[in-house]
């Protein structure tokens, strides 16, 4: 039971984030930046934010 909740963590973990990078993508690319360093800041904090969810989804691998 242990081993089939951590491999199907790591399956939603690996799903989410290929969908959350495509969302990413679609959504700036509809965005006109002319700067390319807020461009640059955008996809930094977008980056950094897929951090939190990620928490959520690792629970499994967690030491008690």
């Amino acid at each position: 039971m242990l081993k089939t909740k951590k491999l199907l963590s790591i399956v939603v973990f690996i799903i989410m984030m290929f969908i959350y990078c495509l969302l990413v993508m679609v959504f700036l690319t509809k965005i006109n930046f002319n700067n390319w360093f807020i461009e640059f800041i955008v996809y930094f904090i977008l980056g950094i934010f897929w951090v939190f969810p990620s928490m959520y989804i690792l629970k499994p691998f967690k030491k008690r």
